[in-house]
């Protein structure tokens, strides 16, 4: 992401093909995702960085025939912002995704953030 906020600890796409259903590039799709949604509550946010704290949890659900056709992805991460007035923070939480119905024309990818902690540094 030319331009875009510092990434740190996301490991490759190529370590995590289960995450293909995400597109090629699946840190910009998070971090793109994530922006709109912070950006959503506060205008003015600006995302400096994004940390991935650990391995992603990933939960694939197969079907009768082997095929994955659920799948949640959870990334720890840490974000830091700076509010619309200007003041930084440090945002420590949960990124999920969920893909229900994957492989099929039905497929749907929805996202969810779960704060655990907000520190003004």
């Amino acid at each position: 992401m030319t331009g875009g906020p510092e990434l740190y600890g996301f490991p490759p796409p190529d370590r995590l093909p289960d995450l293909r259903w995400l597109g090629p590039d699946y840190v910009s799709v998070l971090v793109y995702d994530l922006t709109r949604g912070l950006m959503r509550q506060d205008p003015g946010t600006r995302v400096m960085g994004v940390r991935c704290e650990g391995e992603p949890e990933l939960r694939p659900t197969v079907d009768p025939s082997g095929v994955i056709r659920a799948h949640d992805a959870g990334f720890p991460l840490q974000v830091f912002v700076q509010d619309g007035a200007g003041r930084p923070w440090r945002l420590r939480g949960r990124w999920t995704y969920s893909g229900r119905d994957l492989g099929t024309a039905a497929a749907s990818i929805t996202h969810h953030w779960r704060l655990i902690s907000a520190d003004g540094v």
